[in-house]
Formats: C-alpha cells, sequence, structure tokens
C-alpha cells in the first residue's frame, strides 16, 4: 500500500500542526479507524501514526486528515475485549476495591458495555459506575447478567478512541487550508428497519441502533 505522501491531494501548508489520516472505508462499530505506526490500521489513538500537514494533505479520496489536538480533545477511554482476560484480573479482585460491571452481550465495535448509574449502560469507560466488590457481589448478579471488572485492570487496558458521532470534519478543518477531494457517487447504502423502534439502519447492521440500543445483528 502506498504510503499517503506519494498520493495527490491539494491543501495549503499549515505548519507543524500533527494529524492522524484516518481510512474513512470503515469503522470499527463507532470508533474511526486510523492509520497505525508500522502499518496497518487502528482504533488506538496511541498507536496511530503522526503526519505533518504536508504529508496528511498527500492522501487518497479515502484518506481523511484530522487534526491531533482535535481529535485529542474529543477523545474518550474504551476497553476492547481483545486485550481483557477474566484469568488476569480475578487476582485484583480484593476485598475493598473499586470496581465495574460488564453487560454481556453488549458492544460497540471490539469494546465492551458497562453498567452506567442509575440504570442503562455506556461504551466510555470514564462514565462506568464504579462500586466496591462487596456491593457488586451483593447484587447477585451472575455471569450471564454482569461481569464484575476490578476498575485498576480495566483501566491499565483501555485505550483512547474516538467516536464518530463526536466528530466533525468541516469544524476539525476550519482554518487549517486543507480542502478534500470530493468523494466520488457511490451506491446508496442498504437500509433496513430496526427491530425495535423501526428506525432506518445499515442492512446488514453489525451495531446496536443508535435510538434505541436494539442489536439488529443478523
Amino acid at each position: 500500500m502506498p504510503h499517503p505522501a506519494t498520493e495527490g491531494g491539494a491543501c495549503m501548508e499549515k505548519a507543524m500542526t500533527q494529524f492522524y489520516l484516518q481510512d474513512s472505508r470503515s469503522n470499527t462499530g463507532d470508533g474511526l479507524m486510523f492509520w497505525a505506526l508500522g502499518g496497518g490500521y487502528t482504533t488506538n489513538l496511541d498507536k496511530a501514526e503522526l503526519f505533518t500537514q504536508e504529508q496528511a494533505c498527500g492522501h487518497r479520496e479515502t484518506d481523511i486528515p484530522w487534526p491531533k489536538d482535535y481529535v485529542d480533545a474529543r477523545a474518550h477511554l474504551g476497553v476492547d475485549h481483545q486485550y481483557i482476560s477474566l484469568g488476569e484480573a480475578r487476582d485484583q479482585l480484593n476485598p475493598g476495591c473499586t470496581v465495574v460491571l460488564q453487560i454481556p452481550g453488549r458492544w460497540n465495535g471490539n469494546d465492551i458495555a458497562l453498567a452506567r448509574w442509575p440504570i442503562g449502560h455506556t461504551f466510555r469507560f470514564d462514565k462506568a459506575h464504579h462500586l466496591t466488590l462487596e456491593d457488586a457481589e451483593a447484587i447477585g448478579n451472575t455471569p450471564d447478567e454482569a461481569v464484575i471488572w476490578p476498575v485498576a485492570y480495566l483501566e491499565a487496558k483501555a485505550r483512547r478512541l474516538v467516536h464518530k458521532r463526536d466528530v466533525d470534519i468541516k469544524e476539525a478543518l476550519t482554518g487549517t487550508g486543507i480542502v478534500l477531494a470530493k468523494a466520488k457517487r457511490r451506491a446508496p447504502a442498504s437500509t433496513q428497519n430496526c427491530g425495535d423502534c423501526g428506525r432506518f439502519v445499515p442492512s446488514p447492521s453489525y451495531e446496536d441502533c443508535r435510538h434505541c440500543d436494539h442489536d439488529n445483528r443478523p
């Protein structure tokens, strides 16, 4: 795959601002995918490659430059299920420790859902409800209803990412002088009705409905 700096693009040089480069062809759940340091793509901002404006502007039509400061200010912590293990975490479930509850069966891309106070769930680690191990165990939840995780363990595993709904490319590029290539027209995406609220969702759908959180996966 050619480096983005070798492809055509149009923009005015802006000194010293750093950029992430998004591969806009797909997201992981709501998480934007960026060029990763060393190759490939990642939702983890700390593993994303940084570019100068000159480099970032030499992008393909599908590679979108985002000012680092803009994205960082809108990032949050999420917990990717691929990097956590109950076997590892059990050693940190000590009397009096602070825990959070995972809600099984709910995902945003690879991110686990965590219980939020007083009801509901969140994919943002900083908004998860904290309680003591004893209080969590007293609730009497089974693994099918909730999974107890030590906060300290998940905190060490969480990574920074940004959701598409939290950023706006026009706002981000205001004042940078960058002019994005016009996207080619594509065939309309297929849609279907949400099985709960009836609103239109992508078809096939691989994430919960944004309006009612219903699981519409095939």
